[in-house]
């Protein structure tokens, strides 16, 4: 019975350890779509929203060995287009002796698209995959990635 009691307890200390490296890490990502005409160039954003003890790479990390965070943004219905990084913030972390530009909170990135003037759809689909790597002040976390989709109406 104590045997079983504390093999239990082990595994109860395992599953919450591994909880909080999970949790660690979470980073929200929602985004959006205007409405555009066909023909037209349209714009959406990617909304990051990272916890306060974290921050994650910018698009341009000071250091070479630095993940960088990424947007790739695909559609049967457009293929044009144009992401805009917002700039980071240089901060002083225990791991490293420069400085590291990081995004933190909450991170805005905006994108153009084009719209063909011969799609026959009323509405736009994007894929956007969102390639990011979290850090705390003392350690950085295995590089993640995230997908949404993003849904546009044509007018």
């Amino acid at each position: 019975m104590k045997k079983n009691a504390v093999k239990l307890f082990f595994i109860l200390i395992c599953v919450a350890t591994f909880s909080l490296f999970a949790n660690a890490q979470t980073i929200s990502v929602s985004g959006s779509l205007n409405s555009v005409k066909r023909g037209a160039n349209g714009k959406g954003t990617i909304v990051l929203e990272i916890p306060e003890e974290l921050h994650i790479n910018s698009n341009q990390p000071t250091c070479d060995f630095m993940i960088p965070t990424s947007v790739q943004l695909n559609s049967k219905d457009s293929a044009n287009f144009k992401i805009n990084y917002p700039k980071g913030k240089d901060k002083k972390f225990d791991f490293s002796e420069d400085e590291i530009n990081v995004y933190q909170g909450k991170t805005t990135i905006n994108f153009g698209f084009n719209v063909p003037k011969n799609l026959k759809s009323k509405t736009i689909i994007i894929r956007a995959v969102i390639s990011y790597q979290a850090c705390t002040n003392e350690v950085c976390y295995q590089p993640q990635k995230k997908e949404i989709s993003l849904k546009g109406m044509i007018k």
